[in-house]
């Protein structure tokens, strides 16, 4: 079996509203868990706007039970990933608290394999606060306007005792090769791993490392496709970690080294969206600059610097941005 071994949890879900914010007429803003909308059944993701009403603002919860795989390996580790809620909230497991999850495009994952029996429940508790005029607000990047709720997938994943997390696949329009960078996450392990990327039928790179060491390798790759928007073709990449030769983790990441783009017909991501939505804009041609807040910068333009369709960065309003370019796109003016 491949690792990881994914399990999405889409629904049903339960959801249930706990408090409405409200701000009072002294200016403060309060709880109130009286006359709230129903509580009833979901599909995650999705935004709360349908169930709660667009303008609804206050805490909800979300809850689904789940069933862990029959059987796991003595090498096999059960993890819960968050991809993201808006605007903030924590993450339970059969009353266990697990972590908070920080923002609509801040994943998150958990180890559980302690955690589960025959019978489980994820427990979402999320929340989208009141706005007070004169205060900082809660970062909401393009969903100022919109109804917050659990927006992102909510997975199950079965991986070994080892993986890559984080992991950035990037190049330049001058270079003819990727750059991989990551880390390896684990269990002590006294053995050397090998991080082994392919592409085009032959390998790119290899490199021994250890766990918990962060890695950069350049990988020539000058039969991989050029991405241009009048030839916006892409090519799977494989990034493989090894343990005596088995493959502990992998993933296979579609992409292109980049080529130069005219600023002409780049469009602003106010938004940072699925990763499905920057798949279609490389399938299309269609150039972005992603708007998002310094504060998220690392996680999200990691995350994204695979996409040849992200052509540059740009920092909220009010926002000065950083001088050097972030795997490989520069920061442009905020407008």
């Amino acid at each position: 079996m491949p690792y990881p071994h994914v399990i999405r949890l889409r629904g049903p879900w339960q959801f249930e509203p706990l408090a409405r914010a409200t701000l009072d007429a002294d200016g403060q803003i309060t709880d109130n868990s009286a006359d709230l909308p129903p509580a009833g059944r979901a599909t995650v993701p999705e935004d709360w706007g349908e169930r709660l009403g667009n303008g609804f603002r206050g805490r909800a919860r979300y809850r689904r039970a789940f069933n862990p795989p029959a059987t796991l390996d003595p090498h096999e580790r059960l993890w819960l990933v968050v991809e993201g809620v808006d605007a903030f909230g924590h993450v339970s497991v059969n009353g266990t608290r697990l972590g908070t999850i920080d923002g609509y495009a801040l994943r998150r994952g958990f180890e559980v394999t302690q955690l589960v029996g025959p019978r489980n429940e994820i427990e979402l508790e999320i929340e989208l606060p009141a706005e007070l005029p004169g205060v900082k607000q809660a970062l909401r990047p393009g969903r100022e306007r919109l109804p917050g709720g659990p927006i992102g997938e909510v997975r199950l994943e079965v991986r070994t005792q080892w993986f890559l997390e984080p992991l950035a696949i990037w190049s330049t329009p001058a270079s003819d090769g990727f750059l991989i960078r990551g880390q390896v996450q684990g269990e002590p392990l006294a053995a050397a791993l090998a991080v082994v990327v392919s592409g085009c039928e032959r390998e790119i790179a290899y490199l021994e490392t250890q766990v918990g060491a962060w890695f950069e390798i350049l990988g020539p790759a000058t039969d991989f496709p050029v991405w241009t928007t009048h030839s916006p073709t892409l090519a799977p990449l494989e990034v493989k970690l090894l343990i005596g030769g088995m493959a502990v983790w992998q993933a296979v990441i579609d992409t292109a080294l980049r080529g130069s783009v005219a600023n002409a017909g780049t469009s602003l991501a106010e938004q940072i969206l699925p990763d499905a939505a920057y798949q279609e804009f490389d399938r299309n041609g269609r150039t972005v600059i992603q708007r998002l807040p310094l504060e998220w910068a690392e996680p999200v333009c990691s995350r994204l610097a695979h996409h040849p369709s992200v052509v540059g960065w740009s920092a909220l309003a009010g926002q000065l941005p950083p001088p050097a370019d972030c795997y490989g796109r520069p920061w442009l003016e905020s407008g």
